[in-house]
């Protein structure tokens, strides 16, 4: 189970803590792994916004439109715009519910209501349209990395008009390696003297 991050906005944290009047948000990312064996389909997150202190849940729905994948394996990127092809979410399959706990503490739900973004549209390649972006983008960009690796994927938006930042952790199978299934011994071959 991977764990997400909290990254506070609107302030920075101190040894004591957060700031008054700023948030955390925690993100989880699905899929856990990207499988380059398996069709892309769409990257969903779980964002969970709570006040400073980290206890307090409060309603996602205040997030805006918008949010984009920042960075993969150290990587950043663009926010989308006009201009400049990014990996968007797609707004029409926004939702919201309580599934989990986008802290990673459980996959339980926790009272906390989340925002579920998706990026669901397969990325054309042609700047002048932002909103699109799935996961096949992301396992785009980290064919380089070693088979079994885990990288760090952040998502940026704002929450009533304070930017945040949240990071999740994802593993790669850039060779499509499945894993052998328990008891299964290899066949060893005969030795002649």
């Amino acid at each position: 189970m991977a764990l997400a991050a909290f990254f506070f906005a609107a302030g920075k944290a101190s040894a004591d803590g957060p700031p008054a009047g700023s948030i955390a948000v925690a993100c989880r990312l699905e899929p856990e792994v990207l499988d380059v064996g398996r069709p892309a389909g769409p990257l969903t997150a779980r964002l969970e916004v709570f006040a400073g202190n980290g206890l307090v849940g409060l309603d996602p729905r205040e997030l805006s439109p918008g949010v984009y994948v920042s960075s993969v394996a150290g990587r950043p990127l663009a926010a989308p715009s006009s201009d400049t092809e990014g990996i968007e979410e797609d707004p029409t399959k926004r939702s919201f519910e309580d599934g989990q706990d986008a802290r990673g503490r459980s996959p339980l739900p926790n009272g906390v209501p989340e925002a579920v973004v998706r990026f669901a549209r397969p990325s054309d390649g042609d700047p002048r349209t932002a909103r699109d972006g799935d996961a096949g983008d992301v396992l785009a960009m980290v064919m380089d990395v070693p088979d079994g690796t885990s990288v760090e994927v952040c998502l940026a938006g704002s929450f009533r008009g304070a930017a945040f930042a949240c990071c999740d952790q994802l593993r790669v199978r850039n060779r499509g390696l499945r894993p052998v299934p328990r008891g299964l011994i290899p066949v060893q071959a005969e030795t002649r003297r």
